[in-house]
């Protein structure tokens, strides 16, 4: 009989809550790793994504062996993959499952069957939380309860409970066990050879967490809006941390990342929250707490999302998706997310921006779910949660009229190089352009644009919209829905006066912000 290690989010041996907890229950440990067809789709996540997943995957195998054990990787739905362990169709015999909880929609729906199923076999189930630095479902169901939606809010919760420093690598109990191999890209269907832009796993990201740390100039005048958007076009040339795919996959503690950049900033004078790189960590608390208490946070259903009658035009989007939309800067930053799975967070603000609210007006899920397949730190909290706040159409996002120019100059808040260097590496198109048009071509002369080999319409696509006919009209229809919002809720208010003068108990719920309101609040996270 052993305890039975589930790994899912937290693919480590540092911090690993599951993993102690099993070694001191002295009754042998298993690790393992279930390939759940749920998350196996090409179409839905890319290559890059994966790759890099597989890595850590590889990389925590590499290390259980070192230490005496090995991952046991299966295959199938979770349900029938334990169905099969507890009625003990393979060489190890559960008495304990432990995990790491996870909050999202489908993970818990999973859990909750997986633990039906072992209390109907016997088995004992523990689970902790890890993956973020508050315990969500326990703060969550506490009295009192008010899901932060700013930096503030959150600073002010983390200030209030205490959290604990990361555990060390337990000593782990001897396990060997043939087959049970790990899968490949292959096996899998991925077809295309994956673009390496950072190399997965546990040990890689400690490595990366301690070079950050190392720079404690760095940590503690790190200021994320002062960051460079045109690096990181080559891996390791990046101005941020680069420790997002690292927290998103588990392959490195929050706990440890926060305790790492404390440590720093004690050291001396340094940028406050939101800025700051707590300031970051905070945020991905935030849009933590408000996926797993908000129902339908990843829709525009969401209690706090504004309803928009955003467009739906096949070729607007399949333009900006395929970096075809004429606009270099908005262009390269498309290639650039497909080819190494990853963009700077200001660029990320501009395409999120251009596909929406600034020029095309198409709905944020589609540009999320782009997200969601291409970025190698993926993560469906935050990917949600920004898009919203991007979208100008939650609480969290910034002046919903502020609009990034898909055209930026050397004083844009997007922190874009002029060089071209970075610009030329995925719309070589451009490459011969004189510097002053590289970033808007068509407004070259004819004979300008022959002479560089970039004919607008020929060689280069002409922009899809004029961004300044196609800004204005959209603050237009912007205005109209939180006018819209704004009179739906007057008259949700008329009737819940009338019920009450009534003696009506029927309850309102999710009551929607005034528009006057939404203009003060709707601030960009």
């Amino acid at each position: 009989m052993a305890s039975i290690v589930w790994f899912r989010k937290c693919l480590r041996l540092h911090d690993n809550e599951s993993l102690v907890r099993a070694c001191k229950l002295g009754d042998g440990v298993v690790p393992i790793f279930i390939l759940d067809p749920h998350f196996v789709d090409t179409k839905r996540i890319g290559v890059n994504q994966f790759s890099f997943f597989l890595q850590g995957l590889t990389d925590l195998d590499q290390q259980l062996r070192k230490l005496g054990s090995q991952l046991v990787v299966l295959r199938g739905k979770p349900e029938k993959v334990f169905e099969g362990i507890f009625k003990g169709k393979h060489p190890f015999k559960a008495k304990t499952l432990l995990f790491e909880h996870d909050t999202t929609p489908y993970a818990v729906k999973r859990d909750e069957t997986i633990e039906k199923l072992a209390k109907r076999h016997g088995i004992a189930v523990e689970t902790f939380s890890g993956h973020t630095l508050i315990n969500i479902k326990e703060v969550s169901g506490s009295k009192g309860f008010k899901c932060p939606t700013t930096n503030g809010m959150v600073e002010k919760m983390l200030q209030k409970v205490k959290i604990r420093e990361p555990l060390p690598v337990p000593r782990l109990p001897k396990f060997k066990v043939k087959g049970y191999a790990m899968f490949t890209l292959k096996e899998l269907g991925y077809k295309e050879q994956p673009k390496h832009f950072a190399k997965g796993g546990e040990r890689e990201g400690l490595r990366n967490l301690k070079a950050v740390c190392g720079n404690k100039k760095y940590v503690r005048r790190f200021n994320k809006t002062k960051t460079s958007c045109t690096t990181g076009h080559k891996a390791g040339r990046v101005s941020t941390t680069g420790m997002s795919p690292y927290l998103s996959s588990g392959f490195v503690s929050i706990r440890t990342v926060y305790h790492a950049v404390k440590r720093v900033l004690a050291s001396g004078s340094h940028t406050r929250a939101p800025e700051s790189l707590l300031g970051q960590l905070y945020f991905r608390e935030m849009f933590y707490m408000l996926a797993a208490t908000t129902k339908n946070f990843d829709s525009a259903k969401n209690r706090y999302c504004l309803d928009v009658p955003w467009d739906k035009k096949a070729a607007f989007q399949n333009a900006w998706a395929t970096g075809k939309t004429g606009y270099p800067f908005i262009d390269a930053l498309m290639r650039q997310l497909k080819e190494t799975g990853w963009i700077h967070h200001l660029g990320r603000h501009a395409l999120a921006c251009f596909l929406t609210r600034g020029d095309l007006w198409q709905h944020w899920t589609f540009g999320r779910d782009v997200f969601g397949k291409l970025l190698i730190d993926a993560d469906g909290s935050l990917n949600n949660g920004n898009w919203q706040a991007l979208a100008g159409v939650a609480p969290w996002s910034s002046q919903w009229f502020r609009i990034y120019s898909p055209v930026p100059d050397d004083k844009s808040a997007l922190n874009v190089g002029m060089d071209g260097a970075w610009l030329k590496t995925f719309v070589p198109e451009v490459k011969n352009m004189p510097a002053k048009y590289m970033y808007c071509p068509w407004t070259a002369p004819k004979d300008v644009q022959e002479k560089a080999k970039c004919v607008i319409g020929k060689d280069y696509p002409a922009p899809i919209v004029d961004h300044a006919k196609a800004r204005d009209a959209n603050l237009n229809k912007f205005k109209k829905a939180l006018s819209s919002r704004g009179s739906k809720r007057k008259a949700e208010d008329k009737s819940t006066k009338k019920s009450k003068a009534q003696g009506s108990k029927r309850k309102v719920e999710g009551k929607a912000p005034r528009a006057t309101s939404l203009l003060k609040k709707l601030r960009m996270a």
